[in-house]
């Protein structure tokens, strides 16, 4: 294989962030004849026919500065087989966020049919987070390895097994088993949104497409609790689940058609050898450990049992031996150290955190408030938590249209956690004399905080990312 062979393009506007470069493999990107190359001085190579200096690492080190009207951004023009693969990103969006939000509102009905518990009904919505949550990093990481696009499908693959195991249960373990399986393909499908972006969006244009995403997902969270709620009755509650079957065909067609990702050529063989098993194993078993106990913690089990305490401290020590591993041992890390050295992606990662965990209690917390505490139906349920979803949508596409035509964004991370905080302070003073139309006030408060920190939880991913 020759050196230039080496590299893959995406697209005319994809960038190489897919692969991990060597300084040897730069230096041979550098130095890759060009057809137009002996216009330029020794030292220099051209892409696209403009000239591209030599560079190991520091910018300081290349041998020809680029001139400011050579530094422009290259205009982006999207072609009909774009936005076919947009397309496809934005039905898997939309898909999650729907199959997310419309069961929370009918888990006490199924649990009911299914003869299952509070607790039981608690945990068809955690099974499906915590697996997320768990595979994401693996799914990000192995993309590098096997490739986008083979990774996407997998997950579509495992998402659709999920819902059909859970239309299809029985009783509330297969149920639980259903909802796990979905976790896992929900968790890729959301990774490998935001990394299939950043391939085919150039950054300063993607705040138009991340808000695209963002509303689409604002579209499924919006309508999943009242979709949720009409088909919550014991002989349609399956339904919730095969609604999700057209949206994944489509994206599974749009994903294996339209989305064209040339890779490194390898063996399967030296890929399994590449990655790294025993990272995301202790990744799985340490965050687990550490985010079952929580979910324990006085409901279960006292937070003093030894049942919440062994977990948390098997969880710790980990991470700790994971920390160890990714730094010294792994060739090809699942978690580089290099992202926490950054003081600002650090604070992006808090305060994604942070939103996702306001973001699904509220989803998965109010509609059991709306039908145990106050006695509404599965549909009024819905209905009532409108409010907190309704304006996600229309703060996100506008949040990532403003972002991109002035391209500054502090404004909005500064005010989206503000209506943010208000309204889930206000939240906290609700009890069951407080008048329905102050709560939906309140959550419509809260709602445009969270649409703002949509967009942003994205483009702050995607600058990451690059």
């Amino acid at each position: 294989m020759d050196r230039f062979s080496r590299f893959s393009v995406v697209a005319p506007t994809a960038h190489f962030s897919q692969f991990t470069l060597t300084p040897a493999d730069r230096r041979a990107l550098a130095d890759t004849e060009t057809h137009e190359r002996s216009r330029f001085s020794k030292g220099t190579s051209t892409i696209y026919g403009r000239p591209f200096p030599h560079y190991d690492r520091r910018p300081s080190e290349c041998t020809l500065p680029i001139p400011a009207e050579e530094a422009r951004p290259v205009a982006f023009n999207p072609d009909s087989r774009f936005y076919l693969a947009f397309s496809a990103l934005a039905s898997l969006s939309l898909v999650v966020a729907l199959d997310g939000t419309s069961i929370s509102v009918a888990l006490p009905v199924v649990a009911k049919k299914l003869h299952g518990t509070a607790t039981d009904a608690f945990w068809a919505g955690t099974a499906f987070l915590l697996t997320s949550t768990v595979f994401q990093p693996i799914y990000a990481a192995f993309s590098h390895i096997f490739g986008r696009k083979h990774l996407t499908l997998l997950a579509i693959g495992f998402f659709l097994l999920g819902c059909l195991v859970c239309a299809t249960s029985r009783n509330m373990p297969m149920l639980l088993v259903g909802r796990a399986i979905q976790g896992i393909g929900g968790g890729g499908i959301q990774a490998l949104n935001n990394i299939l972006l950043t391939d085919l969006v150039p950054l300063r244009y993607r705040g138009n497409w991340v808000g695209i995403l963002g509303a689409m997902w604002a579209v499924g969270s919006v309508s999943g609790p009242i979709v949720g709620g009409s088909l919550a009755h014991p002989k349609t509650w399956p339904v919730i689940f095969y609604l999700n079957l057209p949206f994944i065909a489509i994206a599974f067609v749009l994903v294996t058609l339209f989305i064209s990702l040339k890779s490194i050529p390898s063996s399967f063989a030296h890929k399994v050898r590449q990655a790294d098993w025993v990272g995301s194993f202790l990744f799985v078993a340490s965050t687990t450990s550490l985010l079952v106990p929580c979910t324990w913690g006085g409901v279960m089990y006292p937070w003093g049992s030894w049942r919440v305490i062994a977990p948390f401290g098997f969880g710790i020590c980990g991470f700790i031996i994971l920390a160890y591993h990714e730094t010294f041992v792994a060739k090809e890390p699942i978690i580089r150290a290099v992202v926490f050295a950054n003081r600002t992606t650090n604070i992006a990662y808090v305060t994604t955190a942070l939103h996702g965990m306001v973001l699904w209690c509220l989803l998965y917390y109010q509609p059991l408030y709306f039908e145990g505490v106050r006695g509404y139906s599965p549909i009024i349920s819905g209905v009532a938590l409108f409010p907190a979803t309704f304006t996600v949508a229309p703060m996100a596409i506008i949040t990532g249209l403003v972002i991109s035509k002035f391209g500054k964004y502090r404004w909005a991370i500064w005010g989206g956690w503000v209506l943010i905080t208000l309204g889930l302070g206000f939240l906290c003073a609700v009890d069951v004399d407080t008048q329905l139309v102050q709560v939906v006030l309140t959550d419509l408060l809260a709602g445009m905080g969270l649409g703002r920190c949509v967009s942003l939880s994205r483009i702050s991913s995607q600058i990451i990312h690059n």
